[in-house]
């Protein structure tokens, strides 16, 4: 299972069809990671919703699902380095080598009043198998998502089993709409989008906009 790329790292200007990055407001969108951080790592960390943590059996492997955390970030590069270059272009629609590391910390020092990332991590080596990430408007109406998976470990459910995990951080939160663009030969993606209920739609540049309404409105019932 391949990603779906959220704006902060995507690198390209959207078209006028295109929805502007809900991260293009804040320091996410190219500062310098010192200048963007609001707080030091011990505050982030002091902020950390612990109770979003969860031990999960996943085909017969224990798992813990949980939301990024700043001391996260060498796991992270470890993580991207086990990314093949079709998921990587897939993830940041361009080719990618190596991120800086001011763009690594964008990944791992997140304000979580309006973001989220929930990585599985391997409670025996430590290691991040996957990610699943959203940012939400100003708003709170509406969050731009990703998700990658190590490509080793694709199509055995991990992007499912996180993605479940974001949709109902969204719905708790109140949040109507989750979204985000994936290029349109990125067929294992737009798969799991459809069997969690996502619309899709075509764009521009070969890629479609996937949108998923998290507060359906409930048929009223008769008297």
């Amino acid at each position: 299972m391949n990603d779906a790329p959220a704006g902060r790292f995507r690198r390209y200007a959207p078209s006028a069809t295109m929805r502007g990055s809900c991260l293009a407001e804040n320091c996410s969108a190219g500062a310098p990671a010192t200048q963007c951080m609001n707080s030091s790592e011990a505050e982030t960390l002091k902020s950390y919703p612990s109770d979003l943590e969860e031990r999960v059996e996943h085909h017969g492997h224990a798992l813990i699902l949980r939301p990024i955390r700043p001391d996260d970030s060498p796991q992270h590069r470890r993580f991207l380095a086990q990314i093949t270059p079709q998921d990587l272009y897939h993830r940041f629609f361009a080719g990618v080598r190596q991120l800086p590391e001011s763009e690594l910390a964008h990944f791992t020092h997140i304000d979580y009043d309006r973001e989220m990332a929930f990585i599985a991590e391997s409670p025996q080596s430590g290691d991040i198998l996957g990610v699943a990430r959203a940012c939400a408007d100003q708003a709170r109406v509406s969050a731009e998502f990703a998700v990658l998976i190590r490509s080793d470990l694709q199509r055995q459910g991990l992007g499912t089993l996180l993605m479940q995990k974001l949709i109902q951080y969204g719905r708790n939160h109140g949040l109507r709409e989750l979204w985000g663009y994936v290029m349109t030969d990125n067929v294992p993606m737009l798969q799991l989008a459809r069997s969690l209920g996502f619309h899709v739609r075509r764009t521009e540049r070969n890629v479609d906009e996937i949108t998923l309404d998290l507060q359906p409105t409930r048929p009223v019932e008769a008297s």
